[in-house]
């Protein structure tokens, strides 16, 4: 067993302070490159995320190799790669010897067309696995002919950065999931027929929707005077929905907007009590619903939270969230605000 020296532990930890920074996980992979190759004396990195859906690596990050080669790769290589599914099955860092022999390496179109060709000889991978089996990205090292096979260091000095690695690109990836959704969600809520106001934590607007921007044309000069109170004071209110002037006032949380820096985002929605939005009884003519699948969509066009919608039809919170179930499931989506938005398009 290898001990790394003072030396490759302050290289380490360097590597991972690194890893902390990067706001991706293409630049984490990006930024550590160059660190990765001085550390393990090697002389050409490829990194690559799997895309299980297309059956097929992606998002290459390289050092030292030439454009023309990551393109065959891309193209064709990839298909006839001996080596990468062999050492995905280890998941640890692997030498290239360990699973395939130099001698049958060597009679391969891979070896003879591609890693020959890039100038690559010795090699070791590592790729890296969440704890719910996802794939967050590999490391590919490589040493020229010539040069020294890799051994028990190099093999534990990137065993020593797997957990780091594996953390941060987790983490990463799933950042990069909240923002589109995000964006996903805040295509939805600008199309929404509900006047909605974004909030910060101070009580100050930061953004409104279409349907708020025409609300407040038509809203009389006392009412346009008492709104700014009514918003900054409704993250006060409870969670139930409460009446102002015409309008039914509800207070929401959005599930996927990013946090701003003084925290406490909130939503407020004002929706005409004489809504827009389809009733019950048209929601099942128009998309066969049964009657409480129509009840609970109805009120999640005006609105209201899984548990005031229990409270308004007396129903358990459980029972609630299957008869959502079920309509996300008749509608094509996947959550309300793409249910809300499926009604109001197919109302019109």
């Amino acid at each position: 067993m290898y001990t790394p020296t003072r030396n490759e532990l302050s290289a380490l930890l360097e590597i991972i302070a690194k890893l902390g920074q990067a706001d991706s996980a293409r630049t984490s992979r990006r930024d550590i490159s160059d660190d990765l190759l001085r550390l393990l004396d090697a002389d050409y990195l490829a990194s690559y995320t799997w895309n299980g859906d297309a059956g097929r690596f992606e998002d290459c990050v390289a050092l030292n190799i030439a454009p023309a080669h990551l393109e065959s790769y891309d193209r064709h290589f990839q298909h006839c790669d001996p080596i990468s599914p062999r050492i995905r099955l280890q998941q640890r860092a692997t030498i290239v010897s360990e699973v395939i022999s130099q001698r049958e390496l060597e009679r391969t179109e891979f070896f003879n067309d591609f890693l020959i060709v890039a100038g690559l000889h010795h090699g070791m991978d590592m790729h890296l696995f969440g704890g719910d089996g996802e794939h967050v990205g590999d490391l590919r090292i490589w040493r020229s002919r010539g040069r020294p096979e890799f051994g028990p260091r190099e093999v534990t000095l990137l065993e020593t950065l797997r957990p780091h690695l594996i953390g941060t690109l987790r983490r990463l990836n799933e950042l990069a999931r909240e923002r589109a959704q995000a964006r996903d969600w805040k295509a939805v809520w600008m199309q929404h027929p509900h006047a909605s106001f974004m909030m910060d934590g101070s009580g100050r607007e930061t953004d409104r929707n279409p349907s708020a921007i025409r609300l407040m044309s038509q809203l009389s000069p006392q009412q346009k005077r008492e709104l700014p109170a009514l918003l900054r004071d409704a993250r006060h209110k409870p969670a139930s929905p409460d009446l102002w002037q015409e309008f039914l006032v509800t207070v929401s949380v959005p599930e996927h907007f990013e946090t701003r820096e003084d925290g406490g985002v909130y939503m407020v929605q004002l929706a005409a009590r004489k809504s827009p939005a389809p009733a019950a009884a048209e929601l099942i003519s128009m998309f066969g619903l049964t009657q409480r699948e129509a009840d609970v969509c109805a009120l999640v066009m005006q609105g209201l939270t899984d548990k005031e919608i229990s409270k308004t039809l007396a129903i358990s919170f459980p029972t609630v969230r299957t008869h959502l179930t079920h309509s996300f499931a008749k509608f094509n989506v996947t959550n309300r605000a793409e249910l809300i938005h499926r009604i109001t398009m197919n109302a019109k």
